[in-house]
């Protein structure tokens, strides 16, 4: 079997030119690998503000717009209920709490928490991901917000529905829970504020299907007195 042998460099010319072929393949192995790599991220950049557009139009926003459409509404409630309490009217009191009615939707950020996770986020232009980052920086407190909420509902709902006129430890604990309901309703309402605002800042529209179902819902359970919510522009972030 015949074994052929490196070929010999015999001058500095024949090297050089050895060298260079080396180098050149080298360099062109790299920069084709670092053009998919560049591809590949710009695809997975993509993708993570594709998500991050989609949850915010379709969820979060659609439920920080129907939250502000909402607030008067629930706040005129807490007043009923009130007012009704306080007068030791047992009857109507359970009346209006067993009609009271808040959202039950859950406020998310998968999409921004995924994109932080998979390192996306870090190849995403700056000030791009800044107007991202500050449009969900409410949103974890709007759902604590919602959980307290629901536990301050369980609260206003233990009020016994037999009996006679409501006593004053009675109507402490009840007041104390509208009271409760009322800051948790204005907190959500200045969150929701801000984050449609910055939803806004981002150029996204809210899905009209799904402002329409949050709508819908609200209406059927708190009737006509809706508002139209008037969300002032935010400020640009970013800019001194």
């Amino acid at each position: 079997m015949d074994v052929h042998k490196p070929k010999l460099v015999h001058n500095w010319r024949e090297f050089l030119k050895e060298y260079a072929i080396i180098v050149i393949g080298v360099l062109t192995a790299l920069f084709a690998e670092q053009a998919v790599q560049s591809i590949d991220w710009r695809n997975k950049v993509d993708a993570a503000i594709a998500d991050m557009n989609n949850e915010l139009s379709t969820a979060d926003g659609p439920e920080a717009y129907t939250r502000l459409a909402a607030h008067d509404c629930i706040a005129a409630r807490l007043d009923a209920i009130r007012a009704a309490v306080e007068s030791g009217d047992r009857a109507q009191s359970g009346k209006l709490i067993d009609s009271f009615w808040l959202p039950k939707r859950t406020w998310d950020s998968l999409a921004r928490e995924a994109a932080t996770a998979s390192d996306v986020a870090s190849h995403m232009p700056h000030q791009r991901m800044l107007e991202y980052r500050i449009a969900y920086e409410v949103v974890p407190d709007m759902q604590r917000i919602a959980d307290k909420e629901l536990a301050d509902l369980g609260h206003l709902r233990a009020l016994p529905r037999s009996g006679g006129a409501i006593e004053t430890a009675e109507k402490l604990q009840e007041i104390d829970a509208v009271e409760a309901l009322r800051l948790d309703n204005d907190a959500i309402a200045r969150e929701a504020r801000f984050t449609l605002a910055h939803v806004e800042t981002l150029n996204l529209n809210l899905n009209p299907v799904f402002v329409r179902r949050d709508i819908l819902e609200a209406s059927t359970n708190l009737g006509n007195c809706l508002s139209t919510p008037r969300v002032p522009a935010a400020p640009l972030v970013g800019v001194d």
